[in-house]
């Protein structure tokens, strides 16, 4: 089989579908001049659909030439100069969005003259092979009848004012990185109608705006470009077009990337975080900068919410995560003592009793309420897990702190981890005076 019920989903209408399929069984039966008529009629048919869409969605060029050709139709003009009108628009203004356009449909063009009329010398009739049929109509669904109406040559040009209507939705990109409805948005209504090639030009647009340009707008809308680069990151991957971010104008648009300009933008600096942190196909090309990668790497691990991605940057490494936490005092931060146990404790050499005394001590002598309860909602979690003179010696540390005695919660943890040690003891003596 040519196509399956998955690859006759391109088509927008029944209409378009029904016409397909009559061109696919004319081609099993081996009807072959038959498909080929067919097979030009349609692809004609199509392109002025698109037209339609093109010129009803704002095209000025689009509307110029459907007027004209409208203009003939009624004038009763040869069928073959309506035809002509529409391949010569498309060759002209959509070079972009059909690959093979000139090459494949003059070649269509040939082969339906030859099918619909006698030879000159002969008086025979043309019959294509079975390949010829085969690959016209291959060519004819990749390269025309599955792209979607191509509006869209330059992105931004069309985008720019959504840009800025992105950037004042969004406040915040960090932890739940895009919206999906935004995200969604972008991909129905300009992403699914580019090809390879225009998104290949538009990422490396968009990729300039985001993060390298110095243009004060371009600074201001960060979050909506941050919104179509993440949009199109997802399209380009999900669509199989990896091997875009290899090409070597792209990777030197993401390797541009200035630690000043991140530096001088929290904005530009949060998307390039959380363009990595999802994607990291682009981190890969990041790593090649060794001063860049350095930089967002500390900027992401030595948070201790980013802690958790310490394999993603350095796979291969020999240090376990739970070493880079003893390592870096920074990140040591008992606020946050569930975030940083679920980071390191899957490593080989982790240790409770000392990763909960590393950060009993880290409680600051100052302004440190929240972070005793950050670590005592934490310790008194795991009191099962520690020996009893590990809890012992967490405790004396924390009686000696007057950040975690003088704080609202003192009484109420403090009776609860004696409780702990009181009910041990006395299990443990009823087991001692049994054997």
């Amino acid at each position: 089989m040519l196509f399956d019920e998955r690859d006759l989903r391109v088509f927008d209408n029944p209409d378009s579908r029904q016409y397909f399929e009559e061109i696919l069984q004319c081609y099993y039966s081996k009807n072959y001049r038959a498909t080929i008529v067919l097979l030009y009629s349609f692809v004609i048919y199509d392109l002025f659909m698109k037209l339609q869409t093109m010129a009803s969605e704002g095209n000025n060029k689009a509307e110029e030439k459907l007027a004209e050709i409208n203009e003939l139709i009624l004038k009763n003009e040869k069928y073959l100069e309506v035809e002509k009108k529409i391949i010569e628009f498309f060759n002209k203004n959509c070079k972009l969005y059909f690959n093979r356009f000139t090459e494949d449909v003059n070649y269509l063009r040939e082969c339906r003259h030859k099918c619909a009329h006698l030879k000159v010398n002969d008086n025979t009739l043309y019959v294509p092979e079975d390949y010829q049929a085969r690959m016209l109509i291959c060519s004819m669904y990749d390269n025309i009848l599955s792209v979607k109406a191509p509006f869209i040559m330059d992105l931004f040009s069309i985008v720019e004012e959504v840009v800025e209507i992105y950037s004042q939705r969004i406040d915040d990109i960090s932890q739940n990185s895009l919206d999906e409805r935004i995200k969604n948005e972008i991909t129905k209504n300009y992403l699914e109608r580019m090809t390879y090639d225009s998104l290949k030009m538009s990422y490396k647009t968009f990729l300039k705006l985001l993060f390298i340009t110095t243009d004060k707008d371009a600074e201001r809308n960060a979050y909506g470009l941050f919104a179509f680069v993440y949009a199109m990151t997802d399209h380009i991957r999900k669509n199989g077009f990896e091997r875009l971010f290899k090409e070597e104008d792209v990777r030197k648009k993401l390797l541009s990337i200035s630690i000043e300009n991140l530096e001088n933008s929290s904005e530009r600096k949060q998307s390039l975080i959380e363009l990595i942190l999802n994607f990291p196909i682009l981190l890969d090309i990041i790593k090649e900068d060794v001063s860049l990668f350095e930089y967002i790497s500390n900027e992401i691990l030595l948070n201790p919410n980013g802690i958790k991605y310490y394999r993603l940057f350095y796979p291969r490494s020999n240090k376990t995560p739970y070493e880079f936490f003893k390592d870096n005092s920074i990140v040591q931060q008992p606020l946050y003592s569930m975030t940083l146990y679920d980071a390191v404790k899957e490593s080989v050499d982790f240790d409770l009793a000392e990763f909960s005394k590393i950060l009993i001590n880290k409680v600051p002598p100052y302004n440190g309420f929240n972070d005793a309860d950050g670590f005592m909602n934490f310790f008194k979690k795991h009191l099962q897990d520690l020996a009893i003179e590990d809890i012992e010696s967490v405790m004396s540390i924390y009686m000696s702190s007057n950040q975690c005695v003088y704080r609202s919660r003192h009484s109420e943890d403090y009776q609860e981890v004696s409780k702990y040690l009181e009910e041990y003891k006395v299990h443990d003596t009823s087991e001692d005076e049994s054997n």
